[in-house]
């Protein structure tokens, strides 16, 4: 029998991708969203089944999961970025990640923390009242601490690549939001018998984003031209919408398997941008960890998927390297 699953957030770019493919695999999809599925969207040409309804309301969660008799909820829905105001700073060319980040504010400060956080703990809640079993998260590479950074220091790990066993410093919002999440999905797999996973995408590719500004098979140096001398892990390692919709699906047929813990983080990544060798690019990008750098091998990406390779069975099918 078809699973019922539920996507949180599927009328956003990724929802519209991670919908498709997954009634494509014969799954039964509902899509539950605060803001109604785009005319020209995927999910309205192939008349995926919507609910409108706001993650910080517990009913309409209830609501949403009922009437798609889930087995399983995906939780993509969250502001994608901080929304609280940065300190000015000197731009400083050699942060990993980035320095913190000015911009025009547009929505209330607590905005993103809000919904990522409460809205993350309303949707497990209300799985857990109606007895679904199966959640899949959403989270982040700038759970790690990768991103904008308020304090002005540069992230720099222990180690490269980095793998879901690093440990995490998260400082603006929205990587704060992000790795609470994470912690509250854990606390939801252990207390209630759940199984949950969080999925760390990074830097998300849409092929069909004509106003794209992302650049594959360049040098190093070409790709700092690109991004005007500021070189960040989004301008280097990037994951496919497609295969992200596919790793979603890898999770949930692997739900409850004695492979995984009740609780899983894994990372996703379709590939880097640049050229390569790995080991000598993130060197010329980022100094200060050029000995680290010396571990990568090929055009391994900063971050592992070796853990999502394993106990999920993933493989990027998407690189730009394989395609025009």
């Amino acid at each position: 029998m078809a699973k019922n699953v539920l996507v949180t957030g599927g009328s956003g770019r990724l929802g519209n991708y991670v919908c498709s493919h997954l009634k494509k695999q014969v799954f039964n999809v509902t899509s539950f969203d605060v803001v109604p599925t785009p005319p020209e969207s995927f999910n309205a040409v192939e008349q995926i089944p919507f609910v409108m309804g706001d993650l910080l309301n517990l009913g309409e969660c209830l609501r949403a999961i009922a009437f798609a008799k889930a087995d399983v909820i995906v939780h993509l829905a969250a502001i994608t970025g901080p929304t609280e105001i940065s300190l000015p700073y000197d731009k400083e060319k050699g942060f990993l990640g980035g320095p913190p980040m000015r911009y025009m504010q547009r929505v209330p400060e607590d905005t993103c923390f809000k919904i990522n956080t409460m809205g993350t703990f309303y949707i497990l809640d209300a799985a857990r009242r109606m007895g679904v079993k199966d959640v899949i998260i959403s989270s982040s590479f700038f759970a790690t601490g990768m991103g904008n950074r308020p304090g002005g220091s540069s992230y720099t790990p222990q180690y490269l690549p980095v793998d879901e066993e690093h440990p995490c410093d998260p400082e603006n919002s929205y990587s704060l939001s992000k790795y609470l999440n994470e912690i509250t999905g854990e606390a939801f797999a252990r207390a209630y018998n759940m199984n949950v996973i969080a999925l760390r995408y990074m830097g998300v590719h849409y092929d069909n984003n004509k106003n794209s500004q992302h650049k594959f098979g360049i040098t190093i140096e070409q790709l700092e031209d690109v991004n005007k001398g500021k070189m960040t892990l989004t301008s280097c390692q990037y994951a496919d919408a497609r295969d992200i919709a596919r790793i979603i699906e890898m999770g949930i047929q692997k739900m409850g398997s004695p492979d995984l813990k009740p609780f899983e983080a894994f990372f996703v990544s379709t590939d880097t941008k640049y050229v390569g060798p790995s080991s000598v690019d993130v060197a010329k990008a980022w100094p200060f960890l050029s000995e680290l750098a010396k571990n990568l091998k090929g055009n391994e990406g900063i971050f592992s998927i070796a853990k999502a390779e394993k106990l999920l069975g993933y493989k990027p099918a998407y690189s730009w390297r394989d395609s025009k």
